[in-house]
């Protein structure tokens, strides 16, 4: 499994940099045509709104992933080895929840809603843009079970020392 999530990751980390560096260098286009050559680009702002889009998305699983996202650690800091173990598998469960059911499950309702519904600009169907959510969210419940998979790990590992 740490195979696996080694591939991911660094999959992850190639889409995410190009998406950003694409979504640059777009924007330095938009300006350099809107306002040295008066000619807007009437697709760029549409590409990059969608572009964050995913890569906020693909973004936040990653953050997951590493254990990096946002925490409040005020809890978690007073606890012993063993409760801390116990709430941050709860809070790894609840990831995996949200990303079921908000995630993937509303996602893909969204998708289907939206994929008749054309963008003005690219002319993509907008279920392609939305396609984000639940692709974020299998990535979230995929790093969230390697994650609880760690947890019980150590918590096995600290049953032996002791």
């Amino acid at each position: 499994m740490e195979h696996t999530k080694k591939y991911v990751d660094k999959t992850l980390e190639i889409i995410t940099v190009t998406l950003f560096l694409l979504m640059t260098a777009v924007a330095t286009w938009q300006v350099l045509s809107r306002y040295i050559l008066q000619s807007p680009s009437t697709t760029t702002e549409e590409f990059i709104r969608f572009s964050l889009i995913w890569l906020s998305m693909l973004a936040a699983a990653y953050v997951v992933g590493k254990k990096s996202h946002i925490a409040i650690t005020l809890l978690s800091n007073k606890l012993k080895h063993t409760k801390k173990l116990v709430l941050d598998t709860v809070i790894q469960c609840s990831f995996l929840v949200f990303a079921a059911v908000i995630m993937v499950y509303g996602g893909i309702r969204a998708v289907s809603l939206t994929m008749a519904q054309i963008s003005p600009s690219l002319s993509l169907p907008m279920g392609l843009v939305y396609l984000a959510l639940p692709v974020a969210g299998i990535l979230i419940i995929f790093y969230s079970c390697c994650n609880i998979m760690e947890l019980l790990d150590e918590k096995n590992k600290f049953n032996e020392e002791n």
